[in-house]
């Protein structure tokens, strides 16, 4: 076959798969390439109505891949397309290339002769998101949301305001998911039922195996339970008395205790807080 007859066959879906006689140019599954799986020129889409479409790159590379690029443009000319920055992309990959590209257009617009180019610019990347949400039915993320709605440079001026709001509200959505899921995985860690726990929040956790009769952290450090009550009370000790940084002792001959506080103990890479040093204590009937 050669390329012209690779391409009309991928855009009429006539095979599941074939190749030009260079093997340079050929499609698998949907989806046709250029030299390799690398390159994804295109792949045929359908949403939950059945609607077909084709997600059609936009990179550039070789002038072979260009012309290769070229010919799947028209032979699925009757097609519908939605041109996205990889069609091999995810939506969320997608969605973010997309608020890259206008964000880069957005920041010429306060040194631009004609900033109604750039404005013009960022309208139509705006659009062709919109565009691929909307034949899938997907909600455009906030941000492309509110770029979309600037139409000069004070408006995108007050975009970058709402950005880092944005941000800062989605980071505290972010944070309250991986606490609650750091807390159903550290309840499982307790319970023997998983071992290295993933932790968001830069503190580490204490549980007792009875078998061993060993105190165990979530960073797989072990110790006797004697050693243990030991250090408990000697933080007790040391809070009494104010507390103490670079506190010049070491604990199992190894760790050095590096701060001691009424909020958190350091000792070498672990950080536990006082709320969890005591309810170990309680469970251990210590107080």
């Amino acid at each position: 076959m050669d390329l012209y007859d690779v391409a009309h066959d991928w855009a009429n879906r006539t095979d599941n798969n074939a190749s030009a006689s260079s093997s340079n140019l050929f499609f698998a599954s949907g989806a046709i390439y250029s030299y390799g799986d690398h390159f994804m020129i295109a792949k045929h889409v359908w949403n939950e109505q059945g609607e077909h479409a084709v997600l059609f790159t936009k990179k550039t590379y070789s002038r072979t891949t260009s012309k290769h690029v070229s010919i799947v443009l028209n032979a699925s000319s009757h097609i519908k397309k939605i041109f996205v920055a990889d069609p091999a992309l995810a939506k969320d990959e997608l969605f973010n290339k997309w608020y890259e590209e206008v964000m880069a257009l957005g920041h010429h617009l306060g040194t631009a002769r004609k900033p109604a180019k750039y404005l013009s610019k960022m309208a139509h990347v705006c659009l062709e998101a919109s565009r691929y949400a909307e034949f899938f039915g997907y909600e455009l993320p906030p941000l492309l949301r509110d770029v979309a709605n600037v139409h000069d440079f004070n408006g995108f001026c007050e975009h970058l305001q709402n950005e880092r709001q944005l941000r800062k509200i989605g980071d505290a959505k972010k944070r309250k998911k991986q606490l609650a899921h750091q807390k159903k995985l550290l309840q499982e860690w307790r319970s023997f039922k998983r071992e290295n726990p993933n932790i968001y929040d830069g503190l580490d956790y204490l549980r007792f195996n009875v078998r061993t009769g060993q105190i165990e952290t979530t960073q797989n450090v072990r110790f006797p339970l004697s050693a243990g009550f030991q250090l408990y009370s000697y933080i007790i000790a040391t809070n009494v008395k104010g507390g103490c940084t670079n506190c010049g002792e070491l604990f199992l001959e190894r760790y050095a205790v590096i701060e001691v506080n009424r909020k958190f103990v350091r000792i070498g890479c672990h950080k536990v807080t006082l709320n969890e040093i005591n309810r170990f204590a309680n469970q251990q009937g210590w107080h």
